[in-house]
């Protein structure tokens, strides 16, 4: 696959992701609102609410972490960083990307862990596996492992530069 292509297909993931992360947001608000609708004004508590919304929460939240990965929107201190030479930030990004994707995996293997202990036990008022809640986890850090890996192969084919400062936030409000 050309890099061209390559690129193509993680921004159209990401759109995509973005897409279906902007749905849970639709879906999670329509949920809380009709809850609270039904319990002020129909005095009836919808029973299931709380579990899907508790549901929803984890994968809406896991699934937007590959969106931020991947335009770089986590928390970064670039201080030191930037006062390096330009190699020395190379290497620093590289040992950043590294960190990352070692925590990425740990993520992963230990939610994908934690599903299975809990396939068993069952959420009292939807009767689903309570393993959805922690799956979205491992699903949500494969991708980010993907992206974090994608972007070291560009750091180390000199694609991808560190982000300065600048660069991280939307000063341009009118593109």
């Amino acid at each position: 696959m050309k890099d061209g292509n390559s690129q193509k297909v993680i921004d159209y993931s990401i759109k995509g992701i973005n897409f279906v992360t902007g749905l849970l947001m639709v879906l999670l608000t329509l949920i809380v609102f009709i809850e609270v609708l039904s319990r002020y004004f129909l005095k009836l508590p919808l029973t299931y609410t709380g579990e899907l919304t508790s549901l929803i929460f984890p994968w809406m939240i896991f699934i937007g972490a590959i969106s931020v990965t991947k335009e770089d929107g986590h928390l970064a201190i670039n201080y030191f960083r930037s006062l390096m030479p330009r190699t020395g930030q190379k290497i620093a990004l590289i040992i950043t990307k590294l960190i990352m994707i070692y925590f990425s995996v740990f993520m992963v293997m230990s939610s994908y862990q934690l599903s299975q202990v809990v396939t068993n036990q069952l959420m009292p008022m939807l009767r689903i596996s309570k393993s959805w809640l922690y799956i979205s986890g491992t699903v949500a850090f494969i991708g980010v492992t993907i992206i974090l890996i994608y972007q070291l192969i560009l750091i180390v084919l000199n694609k991808m530069e560190a982000p300065k400062e600048e660069d991280l936030y939307d000063l341009d409000h009118d593109r």
